[in-house]
């Protein structure tokens, strides 16, 4: 009884707290486009994280101008939540709705891998991600977020 009456150690916790995210991606779908994009990472557990984003951009072929933006939500399953290494992997899958100037909002599968780097004194942690999403993608990101954890 006493078990289940104390409090859950800190460490224990799962973190609900937000984490802000910048990125800019470069995504090679017919148009290519380079995006920038902000959103957030949302802990879903130990080892999960849902990124929800919102990017905007433009067309880089010369032939096919336009703008183009997105949003994403990206499920990443994390080796290293807990940053006992100073590089931390992750996979995941999701969704990514494409719009490009004169053509119709698109959903697309989304798959990436991400390579978080070691967390600056101010918070910040650098991220190279690549994946499959409407074409290949490759960006870099910089997220906020707590102590201990990715």
């Amino acid at each position: 009884m006493a078990a289940a009456l104390s409090a859950p150690l800190h460490a224990q916790q799962v973190s609900t707290r937000l984490a802000p995210e910048v990125r800019v991606d470069v995504i090679g779908a017919s148009p290519a486009s380079v995006q920038g994009a902000v959103g957030v990472e949302i802990p879903a557990g130990w080892y999960v994280r849902v990124g929800v984003l919102a990017g905007a951009g433009a067309s880089i072929d010369p032939d096919d101008p336009g703008a183009a933006g997105r949003v994403d939500v990206l499920a990443r399953f994390l080796l290293d939540p807990f940053r006992q290494s100073r590089w931390g992997f992750s996979a995941g899958g999701g969704v990514s709705l494409l719009a490009r100037e004169g053509d119709h909002v698109r959903p697309q599968l989304l798959v990436a891998l991400d390579l978080e780097g070691p967390r600056a004194s101010h918070g910040v942690s650098p991220s190279i991600q690549v994946g499959l999403g409407g074409g290949v993608r490759a960006g870099i990101a910089l997220r906020w977020g707590g102590p201990g954890v990715r």
